[in-house]
């Protein structure tokens, strides 16, 4: 990671709270040229607040000292089709299908609570491969379990 990328992402951490953010990933191009930090919040994304927020990061910048070299920072979310990194990023998705992988095994059902780091999955059992019949049933999963977390989107 680039000094200036340190820098910035410091800088990011301390002033995101104040905007309901917190920041998910960071990501340099080689060279540093592109500084890019994706941010989250717990509550549903508010771009007016992620708009104010970039507006404020890019004046700090440009009262840094942060040497010579030209960089462009760009401040986002990390999108729809992202993985989840962050247990702070999982309450809002309350009620929505999530996919993960869990002991190498890729499993799907429907988020229903969160309870610390236990996240409460209803998992559908269809009684035959072409079936529309299923029974649910509940499983508890550990956060630090789970690997490539992601939503499932509905199109």
């Amino acid at each position: 990671m680039s000094k200036v990328g340190e820098q910035i992402r410091e800088l990011i951490e301390k002033e995101a709270p104040a905007y309901g953010l917190f920041l998910v990933s960071d990501k340099f191009a080689p060279g540093g040229i592109l500084l890019q930090y994706f941010l989250d919040s717990e509550e549903d994304m508010n771009m007016k607040a992620m708009t104010g927020f970039a507006r404020h990061i890019n004046r700090l910048t440009e009262e840094m000292d942060l040497g010579e070299r030209k960089f462009m920072l760009e401040i986002s979310s990390p999108g729809a089709t992202k993985a989840l990194s962050d247990l702070r990023q999982l309450k809002k998705h309350i009620g929505k299908t999530l996919i993960f992988l869990h002991n190498e095994v890729e499993k799907e059902g429907e988020f229903k609570s969160l309870v610390g780091e236990t996240i409460e999955i209803e998992k559908k059992i269809f009684r035959t491969p072409n079936s529309r019949k299923f029974t649910t049933e509940l499983e508890n999963v550990e956060w630090g379990d789970i690997k490539d977390l992601k939503i499932k989107l509905k199109y």
